[in-house]
């Protein structure tokens, strides 16, 4: 093990798809295809994606099952996901029957992540009652649990949300007894919980370590009680991420695109207050003034780690920071974000596996 870890590391590539106003539409999602090619090539772990509904460029991706397609299409080794499918949105017997194809299509190489969604205005434009959506992800869990584990062929499930009759299900999923569920969460109670299950689980950047520490320690909690191997578990960091051969000219990179990517987020945020229940808009506000501050203070941003960026050997500094405060074992690196052209981005993902990779010991899948 290299000096410093704390577990072998695990690397992502992860895409919001968010549309770059300066190609089309059709040019954003064949530079989609080819990062996933080019992180496939490299050697790196994990390739995710995520959904996004009405919340205007973000993002290129509201089907995660078109999404996943395309990717196991398109690779060969890298395991591939949804981080997440927003599940209170969909019907669990629809994405049980749709995962268990694609992880034939893929040869095995899916990862399912599953969430209820960031923002209320999603779930109300579909209808949901957002009061309903942590009910909603249990539920769905729990179809997917008994729908992966039946072993008569037929499935019957009778619940508050949905109700199956006598279901036939003929396949099974190519990995036994399914997939690898990941259920970022961030809050210290479902974290524990999540570890226990032996889901995976992780947080994002843009709320910062201070936030994320005790949801990670909960987390490594409950995975300790689950009884699991130790190379089950699966705690990644999320971060924007720019890497060039000098410290100027990622920040020069990187803090343009950052501004930009939490002006996307406050747009998302903005469509849930003119929507959502009065109640939810002292939350919302305390969201903007934070919000605000990431783009008033970037280089505070930069030093509280709600982006990466540097030289390959200013981000190992920075990664081995987070293994420090975190038991983190997976870097995922967002990329393409921002307007960042494809130049940048490929270089980039190249930095870090030639050069920020070998400094850690690796982790096997």
């Amino acid at each position: 093990m290299a000096e410093n870890d704390t577990r072998p590391m695990y690397w992502s590539v992860f895409d919001h798809i968010a549309h770059k106003k300066a190609i089309s539409i059709n040019e954003r999602l064949n530079e989609f295809v080819l990062e996933a090619k080019l992180a496939d090539r490299l050697g790196y772990d994990y390739y995710f994606t995520t959904e996004h509904h009405f919340s205007g460029d973000f993002t290129l991706s509201p089907s995660q099952p078109i999404t996943l397609t395309v990717l196991a299409q398109v690779t060969e080794n890298i395991r591939f996901g949804p981080l997440v499918i927003i599940l209170p949105l969909v019907d669990p017997l629809r994405i049980v029957e749709e995962m268990t194809i694609i992880d034939h299509m893929s040869n095995g190489r899916l990862e399912i992540g599953v969430g209820r969604g960031i923002r209320e205005h999603e779930h109300l434009s579909f209808g949901i009652d957002p009061d309903t959506t942590n009910a909603r992800v249990d539920e769905g869990l729990e179809v997917f649990r008994r729908a992966w584990t039946t072993t008569e062929g037929k499935f019957s499930y009778n619940g508050p949300f949905h109700q199956y009759f006598d279901v036939e299900l003929p396949w099974q999923p190519l990995q036994q007894p399914h997939p690898r569920i990941w259920m970022p969460t961030n809050t210290p109670s479902r974290g524990e919980e999540w570890g226990r299950l032996g889901y995976a689980s992780g947080g994002f950047s843009f709320l910062g370590m201070d936030f994320y520490k005790p949801v990670a320690e909960a987390y490594e909690k409950g995975f300790a009680e689950s009884g699991l191997p130790d190379d089950m578990f699966r705690w990644l960091w999320m971060a924007p991420t720019v890497i060039a051969d000098t410290d100027e000219e990622a920040r020069e990179l990187c803090y343009e695109a950052f501004y930009e990517q939490v002006g996307i987020f406050e747009y998302e945020a903005q469509r849930t207050y003119e929507m959502a229940d009065a109640s939810l808009r002292p939350r919302l506000e305390a969201g903007f003034a934070r919000f605000q501050n990431m783009k008033d203070n970037l280089e505070e941003s930069d030093e509280a780690l709600r982006f990466i960026c540097g030289s390959p050997d200013t981000v190992i500094d920075k990664i081995r920071h987070v293994q420090s405060v975190m038991p983190m074992n997976m870097y995922m690196g967002e990329f393409s974000f921002g307007q960042l052209e494809w130049k940048h981005v490929e270089r980039s993902i190249e930095l870090l596996a030639g050069k920020v990779m070998p400094a850690f010991s690796r982790a096997k899948i």
